[in-house]
């Protein structure tokens, strides 16, 4: 899955972090990334690695625009508004995006750090 990390500046000159993919089917996984991993991370991870490492058989978690229901193997994100101009649900190997939200908080951290790396094209 081939994806691009960005780094945009907004009106306060606050950096963040973005990631694209490829993919048009990738929307809701890019708007995942970007709002709930950015504002919710120990809760995915900890939810996520449940799952993962056979703690838990399932999990669910609502964020502020996007729900997950992590399944042993596959995991759905969903817009909580029922608009399809929002973006179509994406269905992912639960391992998958266990692997992309670690990447995506390494990532962040770099940029906090300050680490002239962007933009960054990564490919699997």
């Amino acid at each position: 899955m081939k994806r691009n990390y960005i780094v945009k500046v907004n009106n306060n000159s606050q950096k963040f972090l973005l990631v694209k993919f490829d993919s048009s089917s990738c929307q809701s996984l890019s708007s995942f990334l970007n709002s709930e991993v950015h504002n919710f991370y120990t809760h995915i991870y900890k939810e996520l690695e449940a799952v993962v490492t056979g703690q838990k058989e399932a999990s669910e978690f609502g964020g502020n625009i996007l729900n997950i229901d992590i399944g042993k193997e596959e995991t759905e994100l969903y817009y909580q508004m029922d608009d399809e101009s929002l973006g179509e649900p994406c269905f992912i190997p639960t391992n998958e995006l266990y692997k992309l939200v670690l990447e995506w908080k390494e990532m962040e951290d770099k940029m906090y750090r300050g680490e002239d790396i962007f933009p960054l094209m990564v490919e699997d």
